[in-house]
């Protein structure tokens, strides 16, 4: 190629670009995906594997066609779609994973998200850009197959809706580190009829600011099918959580995970043992080792209540003689859906800003068992009292 034509290539280019004007509208966008496309072209042959692309992304296209929404284009085996209010976008992503689901031809994944975005034209070509986009795209990287993630934004902008269908469910929050776009609130979005996701499928997330709210702990442990531990050294603000907080606000989701048959296990420093006494030195704490029999003593008046109410669940306490090192809580840790959260013991800084971060047994297994093999030795080694 000369330098005379790429020059005037790249002149007339320019020209073109700078012509072209953006319409800016606040919208919801969706990100829809075609799971397993390539173990499918490689195992059934490219023909077959192209039909179900086509299938997937007709079916997209026109239940969105419903609903309003407008086709933007297509992404290999998915496709981008807006639509003009979050209403519509979250009911044609529901329809989309029912009619994935009663098909059976195939397994999608979407992200949707709500926020402002710059329309463009080139020639006949329509496209959207921008930061909402982006945030989209991040968003459905994180779907798991059969499975539809909205942030905070859409979730918000169509909270009555959401809150008044009995044919749409939204899951509990999970905090993600979106990459380029920053810390992000995500639910998961699904039909009455099908059930959660165990997890999303996120990284390694980071809670620079220290210890998780009561909220983002709640929509943690929510998620719990078979037991919840938490492992600290006093427990004094796990104990506040049911003592001088409303019961709404901790203890009732509690009572209703262990009335589906969770068992709680709360891990406490032995208060006789010399790591006590060695850590209260270090905090130049006098009253530690008393907080630490108080902790003990409301722990267990909550266990005399809890055992009265006839649960399925149990809640059981225990006390270890071995300095943890970190704080954790651990939600089913034997099965798939395993996650937990670890925040180190800093010497000189208050446990409450440590940071903490959280991970997925399913996405970070190595480090995850590394994890529950320390808290299980402990739990083995502890008194159950």
């Amino acid at each position: 190629m000369s330098t005379t034509y790429m020059n005037r290539l790249l002149k007339d280019i320019q020209a073109r670009v700078g012509k072209i004007k953006g319409k800016r509208k606040t919208i919801a966008v969706a990100f829809f995906d075609l799971s397993g496309s390539t173990p499918m072209k490689l195992e059934k042959g490219h023909t077959p594997a192209t039909r179900t692309m086509l299938f997937h992304n007709l079916i997209c296209r026109e239940i969105a066609t419903k609903y309003n929404g407008s086709f933007v284009k297509e992404l290999g085996d998915g496709v981008l779609i807006t639509f003009d209010d979050p209403v519509s976008a979250c009911r044609a992503a529901v329809d989309i994973k029912t009619a994935s689901h009663r098909t059976g031809k195939f397994v999608t994944k979407a992200g949707l998200t709500f926020g402002a975005v710059e329309e463009i034209r080139t020639g006949s070509i329509k496209d959207i850009l921008g930061t909402t986009v982006d945030r989209c795209a991040r968003i459905q990287s994180l779907a798991l197959p059969d499975q539809i993630l909205i942030d905070s934004s859409l979730r918000d902008a169509a909270s009555s809706f959401l809150q008044d269908d009995s044919n749409i469910r939204v899951g509990p929050s999970n905090k993600v580190l979106l990459r380029g776009i920053g810390p992000t609130v995500l639910y998961e979005l699904s039909p009455k009829e099908t059930r959660f996701a165990p997890f999303i499928a996120a990284p390694i997330i980071f809670y620079e600011e220290g210890r998780l709210s009561i909220d983002e702990k709640v929509a943690f442990m929510q998620t719990a099918k078979r037991e919840v531990i938490e492992l600290g050294i006093g427990l004094r603000t796990f104990t506040k959580y049911f003592t001088n907080r409303k019961p709404a606000e901790f203890k009732d989701h509690v009572v209703g995970l262990m009335q589906q048959g969770v068992t709680f296990r709360c891990m406490l420093l032995d208060p006789d043992a010399k790591a006590a006494n060695q850590y209260a030195r270090d905090l130049n704490s006098k009253d530690y080792i008393k907080d630490i029999r108080r902790s003990i003593g409301e722990l267990k008046k909550l266990q005399k209540e809890f055992r009265s109410l006839n649960l399925k669940g149990v809640f059981e306490i225990y006390l270890y003689e071995h300095f943890p090192y970190f704080h954790a809580v651990c939600v089913d840790p034997e099965t798939k859906a395993g996650h937990i959260t670890v925040s180190h013991y800093l010497y000189g800084l208050s446990r409450a800003d440590a940071p903490v971060f959280q991970f997925y047994k399913a996405m970070n297994k190595e480090m995850f068992v590394k994890y529950w093999h320390s808290i299980k030795g402990l739990l083995e080694e502890s008194k159950l009292i």
